[in-house]
This record gives structure tokens, C-alpha cells and sequence, in this order.
């Protein structure tokens, strides 16, 4: 995957930098990262989108205990399902994108999980 061209710069970075650090952004992927590790789904991008629908309508994640890391098998679960290049990518859409506010950044992970699933048909 290359750099998009708004990365070449300084002040570009430091721009991505302080719009993820706005709303809930970085919890939010650590909240899904977590339950993709906890749950390992055959599906990435289905399970993510759940999780964001299930966001959108009130209903957060369940976080049944505390996650335990199993690090080789989450590893082998990593590579095999391409979820650190399936997150940069999903990442790399929202600074592209950049929404405001929680809400439409909301609508945009639904959207951009959406598209993702109609473009793997």
C-alpha cells in the first residue's frame, strides 16, 4: 500500500495527527481491534460493521472480561486474516475523508464498511 500524497509533508502529518486525536477516534479503534482479537471472525470487515451498527444504535460493544492477548495465535490470526493492513487502509479513508463530529464519523465507518463488503462480492 503506498502513502497517499497528502503524507508527504510535515504539516499534512501533523494535520492527520490532530484530527484523530478529536472525538473518540482513537478509542474507537482500539475498541475494535480488541474485539476483533477477543472474537477472531472469519469476516473482518462484516464483524466491524456490526460492531459500528450496533455503535450507531446505542448498543456498545460487549467487553466480556478483560482481553487476555494469546500472542501467537493472534499473530498467525493477524496475518492470515490482513487485519493491520484491512485497519490502515480504513484508517487512511477517514483522514481522507476527515469528517466532523462523532455522528458523521459514524455514518462514514458504516459507509466505508459497506463498500468494502459490496466491493468483495
Amino acid at each position: 500500500m503506498s502513502a497517499p500524497e497528502w503524507t508527504k509533508d510535515e504539516q499534512s502529518l501533523e494535520d492527520a495527527k490532530n484530527y484523530l486525536r478529536q472525538g473518540n477516534t482513537v478509542d474507537f479503534f482500539e475498541t475494535i481491534a480488541s474485539s476483533v482479537l477477543r472474537e477472531h471472525p472469519a469476516d473482518v470487515a462484516k464483524f466491524c460493521l456490526s460492531i459500528v451498527v450496533d455503535i450507531r444504535n446505542g448498543r456498545l460493544p460487549k467487553a466480556e472480561g478483560e482481553f487476555q492477548p494469546k500472542k501467537e495465535e493472534d499473530n498467525k490470526y493477524m496475518r492470515a486474516h490482513n487485519v493491520s493492513e484491512f485497519l490502515d487502509r480504513w484508517i487512511l479513508a477517514l483522514l481522507g475523508a476527515r469528517p466532523s463530529g462523532d455522528g458523521e464519523r459514524l455514518e462514514f465507518h458504516q459507509k466505508y464498511l459497506e463498500k468494502v463488503l459490496e466491493e468483495a462480492k
